[in-house]
Formats: structure tokens, sequence, C-alpha cells
């Protein structure tokens, strides 16, 4: 009985992963270090307009995110952008992606690349754009 009590009180003082999404119209990715909550800006970009990602990014584990990076890549074409994306910081896990353009209807994946510590996490989210 008392192991039980020691196990269940380790697992109360055990901080949780508090990472609810940060609003409508935001999809949840996961990685094996990384829960991310992206929103498009808008939420349905269209092709020829530029558009913005809103991520709220929470780790797993003790290690923090070192660098973000956000592209999109058209896997039946093998291309990417025209355009290079840049990445703003905005503090608490929360990051602004500007600067994204598909610049042709088709399926895109928006794909994120997160660095933390010695190693490199990628998640992606494929779209129909027309």
């Amino acid at each position: 009985m008392r192991t039980i009590l020691v196990a269940a009180f380790l697992a109360a003082a055990a901080p949780a992963l508090a990472c609810d999404s940060p609003g409508e119209g935001y999809t949840r990715l996961e990685s094996g270090r990384f829960v991310v909550w992206l929103a498009t800006e808008p939420r349905a970009p269209g092709v020829g307009r530029e558009f913005a990602l809103a991520l709220k990014v929470c780790a797993k584990g003790p290690d923090p995110v070192q660098a973000l990076r956000a592209d999109a890549w058209m896997p039946a074409h093998r291309h990417g952008m025209n355009t290079r994306a840049s990445t703003v910081d905005l503090g608490a896990g929360r990051y602004r992606v500007d600067g994204l353009l598909y610049h042709m209807p088709g399926r895109w994946a928006l794909r994120l690349e997160i660095d933390s510590a010695d190693r490199r996490d990628r998640l992606a989210l494929e779209q129909d754009v027309e």
C-alpha cells in the first residue's frame, strides 16, 4: 500500500504538459519531443497570396527549442516555395512565421524543423491549395 501511495504522490507532483490549443483554427502536430499548435493566417491560404503561421510549441521534456524554421514543399513536383520565410520568437513558446507563399495550386506540405540540444525534429502538415 505504501508503494502505491508514493507512486500516486510522485505522479501528482510531476509537471504536466499543459499545451492546450491557443484558440480556434489551430491544428495539433506532434513529434517525439514537441507538441506544436499551428494556424495559417489567413485560415485558407490561396495561390499567389502571402500567408503567415502562428505557432505554439511545447517541449515534452527538458530540452527547450533552440531554433525553429518553416517552409513549404510540393512533394509531387519536388520543389519548394519561391520565397524564404522568416521566423520570429514571440516568447513563451509562441512563434510567427511570415513570408510563406504557395505559387501554384496542388498539394503542399508545410514543414517545420525544431532544433533542440543535439537533435532536430521535423513535422509536416499537408494542404491542398486551389
